[in-house]
């Protein structure tokens, strides 16, 4: 990659409008330094949960479910450091009490089932969350960059985590998108709630709960609830 490509990607994150076209784009431009897949997401502290805080989700099919089910995020050694330096680093380099854990390496090696060996992540401070991390990640078993690919991966994720700040911000007119009672059900949702659990901390029917649910899913044009809570996260409707 030479630095003209990554000039060429900071150009076109100021007209991009939607998040699918940001990812795709930030998706492609990485190829050509080994990178297939990539996630931007605020990183879990304290119980929190993975789905909610995702803002861009490239991550293979069936891997994201199944890391966010088995909450892999809470023993990842990749996820752990995120949380504990602004210092850019390869996979390889997270300290060994992180990485080296039995739980950590189980999920390492579950991420091979899906193509994933090896990657290069990106912690930022978020208007979000916390902090923020843009993980990249590739199928070659040994992830090597100059220092100066480095930077341009790092350039990438900052200018692609400011476009996504900005898409938030042009959402300021979704207020009234979701109603109050809807925006609790989405908040337990993220919270790890069923359906049933949700209806009797609010005191209503599992039915109204769903139907909520359901409202909610509407508003945004997404098919699962995780989904409607990302994207109420993302546009700043709740705060998990």
């Amino acid at each position: 990659m030479i630095d003209s490509d990554v000039f060429d990607f900071v150009e076109r994150c100021r007209k991009h409008t939607a998040t699918g076209a940001l990812l795709g784009d930030l998706l492609e431009t990485v190829k050509n330094l080994g990178f297939e897949h990539l996630i931007l997401s605020g990183v879990p502290l304290g119980g929190q949960k993975l789905a909610p805080m995702v803002e861009l989700n490239g991550w293979p099919k069936g891997w994201f479910e199944r890391y966010v089910e088995a909450e892999h995020a809470a023993v990842d050694g990749v996820c752990i450091y995120s949380a504990k330096t602004l210092k850019p680093f390869l996979w390889s380099e997270v300290p060994a009490k992180w990485s080296g854990t039995e739980a950590s390496r189980r999920v390492a090696g579950e991420a091979t089932e899906f193509g994933i060996w090896s990657g290069f992540a990106v912690p930022m401070l978020s208007v979000h969350h916390w902090q923020s991390v843009l993980s990249f990640a590739s199928s070659a078993k040994s992830c090597k960059l100059s220092a100066r690919q480095q930077v341009q991966l790092v350039t990438m994720a900052v200018y692609a985590g400011m476009t996504i700040q900005a898409l938030s911000n042009d959402d300021d007119d979704d207020e009234g998108l979701l109603t109050d009672r809807e925006k609790e059900v989405l908040l337990w949702a993220a919270a790890g709630k069923t359906s049933s659990e949700t209806s009797q901390i609010l005191g209503l029917t599992e039915r109204t709960v769903k139907w909520h649910a359901t409202r909610a899913r509407e508003a945004f044009g997404v098919a699962t609830t995780t989904q409607a809570v990302v994207e109420a996260v993302r546009r700043r409707l709740i705060h998990p």
